[in-house]
């Protein structure tokens, strides 16, 4: 009834969840065989159920943090401020920094564009581009180009940085995350 590619689905799902205890591993990969079951003798196709219960990956996270949530009040003292931790970073940090970090990134990659644009169209006589660095002090069109060069070099570095922060900070909440799962292992692809 599963086909082969149903069957390779339900070998990943189990690698994935083998941080869990061995009972509650089969049961979660029973119920979720039993929903492909039910799903192709109602007529609908094995890839369609697969494709909505999505990545085996993910669906064994959720069963993981399942079992976390259900288990806390058996879990030692350091696995208790693993997961305090994971949290706090998380929730309370990762609401400001995640943000401003993406958005910094991303406004001021767009404004070193712009800005080595500006000094493209000045150098070529745009009269409208203002490239002005303190009151009263315009930078001559002449030397336009060079300055937006400069400008925009220093912003983009901005956002380079930027965007390196962002990438190492969801690195660093992804491993948090996988040392506060059971067994505190880190999981293969």
């Amino acid at each position: 009834m599963i086909s082969a590619y149903g069957r390779s689905y339900l070998e990943k799902l189990n690698h994935y969840l083998e941080k869990l205890p061995d009972a509650e591993r089969m049961d979660a990969v029973m119920e979720i065989e039993s929903h492909i079951a039910e799903g192709i003798a109602n007529g609908q196709p094995e890839a369609v159920i697969l494709s909505r219960l999505g990545d085996p990956r993910k669906l064994a996270r959720a069963y993981r943090s399942e079992h976390m949530a259900g288990h806390m009040s058996v879990r030692s003292i350091k696995d208790v401020l693993t997961m305090v931790g994971f949290y706090c970073t998380t929730g309370l940090l990762s609401v400001m920094v995640i943000p401003v970090l993406a958005t910094v990134a991303y406004g001021f990659g767009f404004c070193a564009v712009m800005i080595f644009i500006a000094g493209i169209l000045r150098t070529f006589g745009a009269s409208w581009v203002n490239m002005t660095i303190a009151p009263g002090v315009e930078i001559p069109s002449e030397y336009s180009m060079v300055f937006a060069a400069v400008v925009s070099a220093i912003v983009g570095g901005i956002a380079y940085f930027s965007w390196v922060g962002l990438k190492k900070y969801l690195a660093f909440l992804s491993e948090r995350y996988r040392r506060s799962l059971p067994g505190a292992r880190s999981f293969e692809n």
